[in-house]
Parts: structure tokens; C-alpha cells; sequence
């Protein structure tokens, strides 16, 4: 199978789980990269100005932004969606897009606010996706709401076998809205060229390294990691130039990544039912916890279930105790704008802007939902032990004299 045909099956196995045209999609190396991509048309065509985001995010959720000409504007996180609220209130004559993103596959509602206050204007709406791969929300006629959606195929999404690629949905419907900035978007996606022979050896061999990597002992982790580094053979989740509000050129995907993710995205629907059973187990499991609440009450598949403990310590201890038992368990976007930035004068970001985001953000455990349902029960004990019965003395203990 080529690139052409590689490319047109993934794109119509997005449509099928999303319902949608193939002709809708659009392929990526990373999301990031098409991300950008769209920034810059937008920048191109409609002028320097302003995009709302939250900073509850990865780095390279903010980086497209800037390196596509544009400034981002923080909203601080509703604590039960961990995603932007208010960006009503932000929005100003030099507002170009709002990113609403669906943090951990948590969907939030806000996007129906923004849509309805932008839909008049000439702003446009982006939803990120990443971590709810072919799940876009709707309107009241099942239509995709946003005007471009970004999914992902990357590091520690949804499928955990893929590890690159990423696709950029563009609702035809932008194109009765604004037709230019519609043709320049479809334009320079499908003119991303496909990755250099270089980058390709580290794509092909990241998993390879990566499992290699995980492998050794915790000392020696770093070390070998810096060396295939320096030795440029390496790809890392995110780069030492993307904590600098950077990011390297744009690429589309190639038919190994492609083939990549025809061998695994047919997964998806057992891999949501997997996810929403674990999901439902921590909902009927944690709900009584004394030493952190959740945030999800309702029973979906995501990414991960957080719960936010009252206080660092406790979040950390229980992290340790998780980790120590052989479980991966994240601690999202810990610092903001994980991994966090070398200066966020880079990223125009101040703390004031974001309270709640700030205080919650080192409280929050991600627990896994994708292992199986006997491993999250094991968890779901590691955090709620149960306390051993009282034993009754078989004869009266003497009181002393």
C-alpha cells in the first residue's frame, strides 16, 4: 500500500468513528504540526491578534500558537472539566480563534457557550481533541460543532501503540463562512511534506529506544536518554526547543505511520469500553474516599480518571505508593504548560491568570484507565485500603494492679 492509499485508509477509518467525510480529514506527523499549520493560515488571513486557550495543557498545545504568529490569552479551568471557563469575557476586535480542549477526554460543555457567542463573529473556533481520538462534540443536528478539530495518534493518548500521527478535522462548513481562510487551511495541509529520511529512522526505532529506555535502572535512565539526544537519533515527546515556544518544521505522516495506525485503530471501540468500565469502577469505588475527591462524577471513557487530594504531600504519597506498586500513574499538565516553559515570558502567561489551574494542578492524580479491570481494582485498593477487622481476644486481657 502507498502513501496515497495508506493515507485515504486512515482517513476513512476517522470517518467511520466519527462519522464525518474522509475528504474532511487531513494527516499529520503531530498534532502540534497541523495545529501550527492552521494558526498560521489564520495569522496570514485575518491578521496579527490574539487566541484564548487555557494554560491546563501541554507546552505543545500553546507552542502552534506562537510559532504560527499568534498571541495566547489564558482562561483559568472549571475544576470538574479541567478545561477552560469564561472565554466569553476574553474575547476582544483582535480575538482570532478561542481552543477549547476536551482535557482527558473529560467534554466540555463550555464549547456550546463559545459557539454561541462567536458564531456571529468572525472567530474561529478550535477544539483539541487529543485526548478523545474521533469524539468531536456536536450540535443539536449531530453535526461537528468546531470549526477545525485535532485528534491524536501520539505518546500516551488514546491508543497506546501508535505513538505518531495526528489529524486535523476541518468542518466544511467553514468554507460558507469564510471560503479564503477555508482553501488556505486545506491548502497548506495538504502541502506538508512527508518526513525526512533522518526523522524517519527515529520514528521507526522510538519504540524500540523507548522500551529499552524504561527498562534500566532509574540511574541510569537520563543518561542514556541525553546521549541518543546529542547523538540526534532519538525523537522525544517534547523537545528541548519546545519549552522555548518553539517547535521544529511541519510534516505530514508517511506510510509506516500510517500503517502504524491501520493496524491498531480498529481498537477503538474496545478500547473506550475498556476505558468507561474502569471508569465506572473508580465512580463506584472511590466515591467515599477521605483523602481526595473526584471530579467525575459520570461514567465516560477517558484518557484517565482524575481526583484531586487536598494538599501536595498527600497527592505525592499517594503517587509514590502507585508507582512503587508498578503502576503508571501521570500527574497532567504539573507543572501548566507541562513540562513548563524555560521563561513564560516565552508564553505572555502569568500565575494571576490562572488561579484555580494553579492551585488544583499539583493536587491532581490521573489514574490509568487503560488497564484491565483487575489491575484497576488493585489500584482502586492501593488508594482506599481496606482497614483489618478488629480481632476479639479469645480470653479477657488482666487489668493491671
Amino acid at each position: 500500500m502507498n502513501i496515497s492509499l495508506s493515507n485515504l485508509e486512515v482517513r476513512k477509518k476517522l470517518a467511520k468513528y466519527s462519522n464525518t467525510n474522509p475528504d474532511d480529514w487531513f494527516l499529520c506527523l503531530k498534532a502540534r504540526y497541523g495545529m501550527a499549520t492552521v494558526f498560521k493560515a489564520i495569522h496570514d488571513r485575518m491578521g496579527t491578534g490574539e487566541v484564548i486557550t487555557c494554560p491546563y495543557t501541554c507546552i505543545t498545545a500553546v507552542n502552534p500558537i506562537i510559532v504560527g504568529g499568534l498571541k495566547p490569552i489564558y482562561c483559568d479551568i472549571d475544576p470538574s472539566t479541567l478545561s477552560m471557563v469564561g472565554a466569553s469575557v476574553l474575547i476582544k476586535p483582535r480575538t482570532r480563534a478561542i481552543v477549547v480542549q476536551h482535557t482527558l477526554g473529560i467534554m466540555n460543555r463550555e464549547i456550546q457557550r463559545v459557539y454561541k457567542a462567536i458564531k456571529d463573529r468572525n472567530i474561529v473556533l478550535v477544539e483539541d481533541c487529543a485526548h478523545c481520538l474521533a469524539r468531536m462534540s456536536l450540535t443539536h443536528k449531530l453535526e461537528p460543532l468546531a470549526d477545525i478539530s485535532i485528534h491524536s495518534f501520539g505518546v500516551e493518548k488514546v491508543l497506546q501503540n501508535t505513538k505518531f500521527g495526528g489529524a486535523i478535522y476541518v468542518n466544511p462548513k467553514l468554507k460558507d463562512r469564510n471560503p479564503k481562510l477555508y482553501n488556505d487551511i486545506i491548502t497548506a495541509l495538504l502541502d506538508l511534506p512527508e518526513p525526512p529520511t533522518s526523522l524517519n529512522l527515529k520514528i521507526r526505532t522510538y519504540r524500540t529506544q523507548n522500551a529499552i529506555i524504561q527498562r534500566l535502572p532509574g540511574n541510569l535512565k537520563g543518561g542514556v536518554r541525553s546521549a541518543l539526544l546529542k547523538a540526534h537519533v532519538f525523537e522525544p515527546a517534547v523537545s528541548a526547543i519546545e519549552q522555548e515556544a518553539d517547535q521544529g518544521k511541519a510534516y505530514t505522516t508517511n506510510e509506516f505511520i500510517n500503517k502504524t495506525i491501520l493496524d491498531h485503530i480498529d481498537e477503538l471501540p474496545s478500547n473506550y469500553r475498556r476505558r468507561e468500565q474502569n471508569v465506572d469502577i473508580y465512580l463506584k469505588n472511590l466515591r467515599h474516599g477521605r483523602k481526595f475527591k473526584l471530579l467525575v462524577r459520570e461514567k465516560s471513557a477517558l484518557l484517565a480518571f482524575p481526583i484531586v487530594f487536598e494538599n501536595t504531600a498527600k497527592a505525592t504519597e499517594a503517587y509514590q505508593a502507585l508507582t512503587a506498586s508498578g503502576y503508571f500513574i501521570r500527574r497532567w499538565y504539573s507543572p501548566l504548560l507541562y513540562p513548563g516553559p524555560t521563561q513564560n515570558r516565552y508564553y505572555y502567561y502569568e500565575p494571576s491568570m490562572a488561579p484555580i489551574a494553579e492551585d488544583i494542578s499539583t493536587r491532581i492524580l490521573c489514574l490509568p484507565t487503560n488497564y484491565s479491570a483487575a489491575d484497576t481494582r488493585k489500584i482502586v485498593k492501593i488508594l482506599n485500603p481496606v482497614e483489618n477487622p478488629v480481632q476479639k481476644n479469645s480470653k479477657p486481657v488482666e487489668k493491671s494492679k
